[in-house]
């Protein structure tokens, strides 16, 4: 039969029921069908398990259309991460997700791969649903993000890093910070040629605040700062390359220590080392950021700072929490740290 004569099964239709049939069927109002969602809590346990029962036997859905019309603001809150692929990223995203749970709010994710429009984008979107909040990893916007920020009218929380002076809610901590307190570990050993390690990333923004503070200590100590920055951009790669060209360099005249911007790009110049000759700390001490879980398992364990992203995303929910529960989004930006922890392992320590 052709297509002019074929006949059509009945398309099965979604959303069919209402938060009117809902309550009905369970015997309450559908203010407290709305309470079973937003507010679980505040439903007795004999009614929630009424309700239960009845969303899993009809497959009801509530609108977050009619949702948003009643309040105008929805329960979205939007994170927009810099590398959803990272694992410090995902244990950032693991506790927003974890302070989150059961207030009625849903987390929803934006990856931009540290690009600064793709970050515009994200941020667009997302205040295009009339969020309840934007979580944010970076305070470098471009000026039409940040004037869609200015004017938003929900909570704005900047995490992972802390620069003074901005608009917003922050939680987390000075990268700055980081560079000096691994400077100051090899200058209280007495190294005096310490070198910043980059890979080829300008948009890893804050490996550059981690090497502008390295730079700060080394001037304060009257030294003159040392940062090179790889041609590569894979973190491994960066490393090796960076390995390579320290092998050159004469054993008086080379570094006496190396802070690596991450431990990724520190593993990929220990993998390097036998090859060219070089052992850690004796030919020279390096160290990284991240403490990720490979830094105690190398040969040699990796001296690195440790940050705190589950913390930082669990911080910024409760933050959000709080404004929501204040009714006051507009309340002057606070400051939450969360501090880094200093890791001394073996490859730091300078004979």
């Amino acid at each position: 039969m052709d297509n002019a004569g074929r006949v059509r099964a009945p398309r099965r239709k979604l959303g069919i029921r209402t938060i009117h049939d809902v309550a009905a069927l369970a015997g309450v109002s559908s203010i407290t069908v709305s309470r079973y969602f937003n507010a679980p809590e505040k439903v007795s346990p004999v009614v929630r398990d009424r309700l239960r029962q009845i969303i899993l036997e009809t497959g009801y859905v509530p609108s977050q259309m009619a949702g948003r019309l009643a309040s105008a603001e929805s329960r979205v809150v939007g994170a927009v991460m810099q590398n959803t692929g990272s694992s410090t990223f995902a244990d950032l995203v693991k506790g927003m997700g974890d302070g989150f749970e059961g207030s009625g709010l849903q987390l929803l994710l934006a990856n931009t791969e540290y690009l600064q429009d793709r970050e515009e984008r994200a941020v667009r979107a997302f205040m295009g649903w009339h969020p309840s909040a934007l979580i944010l990893t970076r305070d470098d916007h471009t000026p039409e993000s940040e004037a869609l920020l200015r004017a938003a009218r929900c909570p704005i929380v900047e995490t992972w890093g802390v620069v003074p002076g901005r608009p917003f809610h922050q939680v987390g901590f000075p990268h700055a910070d980081v560079g000096k307190e691994l400077a100051r570990h090899f200058l209280a050993q007495g190294a005096r040629r310490i070198r910043f390690a980059l890979r080829q990333a300008p948009q890893d923004f804050r490996a550059q605040q981690r090497a502008q503070g390295y730079a700060q200590a080394m001037v304060a100590a009257g030294l003159t700062p040392d940062v090179q920055a790889s041609s590569c951009d894979d973190e491994l790669d960066a490393g090796a390359q960076m390995l390579e060209r320290l092998s050159r360099e004469p054993p008086d005249q080379r570094p006496q220590a190396v802070i690596f911007a991450s431990d990724n790009m520190a593993v990929g110049a220990i993998l390097a080392a036998p090859g060219r000759g070089i052992r850690f700390p004796q030919d020279f001490a390096i160290a990284g950021f991240g403490d990720a879980p490979i830094a105690a398992r190398l040969h040699p364990a990796l001296t690195t700072v440790r940050p705190r992203p589950y913390d930082i995303g669990l911080k910024a929910a409760q933050v959000v929490l709080s404004l929501k529960a204040g009714r006051d989004p507009e309340a002057p930006p606070a400051t939450h740290l969360v501090p880094c922890e200093l890791i001394v392992r073996e490859s730091s320590r300078l004979a």
